[in-house]
């Protein structure tokens, strides 16, 4: 591969969008003690990070104290407006945000049409396993068997 004079500074380099997603369920607190967010601040300054590292979406869950997934909107709304306050540079889609019920709304909402299927541990090795809650049988089965039920109801 060739490159012209100044064909790597970023000002001449094609458009790109980093997506991130610094909350993955998939990973306990004792897998990565140093890099997963228990606290709203934290998870704040996570995605603040990824984005001042180049990020421009985040794909976001939340996190209870005791690391397990959240599924309170109010936690997300305060997620949500923690970040936007850090970072006011998001796009956003005023279409796709009457899609969800959440204050201030997402700038992007994923839809699942039709059941599917989301291996989250296809492309991981051993090694990036060993050691980690992964490791346990039952749960390494229960991510690679994840589906999405969305079917017409």
């Amino acid at each position: 591969m060739n490159f012209l004079d100044g064909s790597l500074f970023p000002e001449n380099q094609e458009k790109l969008v980093i997506t991130c997603a610094p909350y993955g369920p998939e990973w306990m607190p004792s897998d990565f003690p140093e890099d997963i967010a228990l606290t709203m601040e934290a998870q704040i300054q996570k995605a603040v990070d990824c984005y001042n590292a180049g990020a421009t979406v985040v794909h976001v869950h939340v996190r209870e104290l005791d690391g397990k997934g959240s599924k309170k909107l109010s936690k997300f709304n305060e997620l949500l407006a923690g970040i936007r306050a850090e970072v006011a540079k998001w796009l956003s889609d005023d279409t796709r945000h009457m899609l969800a019920d959440l204050i201030p709304k997402p700038d992007q909402v994923t839809i699942a049409i039709n059941s599917n299927q989301m291996n989250v541990v296809e492309q991981m090795t051993e090694a990036d396993i060993a050691g980690t809650s992964l490791a346990d049988p039952v749960t390494y089965r229960a991510y690679r068997e994840m589906t999405i039920p969305a079917g017409p109801e």
